[in-house]
């Protein structure tokens, strides 16, 4: 019974060990690259309050974005994945609490793909591409 509630104590000391995260918060979260950044593991730096996607539904078209809530309802984003590369176009729906969603209007965005408002001129030809549904 001793060795039971050791071997207990022991699997307990490891899994906490492992499901907490390194403390601290400075900013900036490294993903993945070749570049070396102080004393963290090598990666891409990416400013923690720049608007990433978290969630992607393909059936629903839908986005779910973590920082973005300074973006108005209806605003046009594009996604770019860690190259730079267009990934996809966005619509913002209505602000709830929480992280906000936006609706997959062209091409699939992934996980953690930035999210950046489009020019005043790439917005207006959106637009008139998509539109809003009127309320009869």
């Amino acid at each position: 019974m001793r060795h039971k509630s050791l071997l207990l104590l022991a699997l307990a000391a490891g899994s906490l060990s492992l499901l907490s995260g390194c403390g601290g918060h400075n900013g900036v979260r490294v993903t993945e690259g070749d570049q070396q950044i102080g004393t963290a593991q090598t990666g891409t730096v990416i400013a923690v309050d720049s608007a990433t996607v978290v969630h992607v539904n393909e059936f629903e078209r839908l986005a779910t974005l973590r920082n973005a809530r300074e973006f108005a309802e209806g605003t046009f984003l594009e996604t770019r994945d860690r190259q730079g590369t267009k990934t996809a176009t966005l619509k913002t729906r209505s602000h709830r609490e929480g992280l906000r969603t936006a609706d997959i209007l062209e091409g699939l965005p992934d996980i953690n793909d930035r999210a950046e408002p489009v020019s005043a001129s790439e917005s207006a030809r959106l637009e008139k591409i998509y539109r809003d549904p009127v309320d009869e």
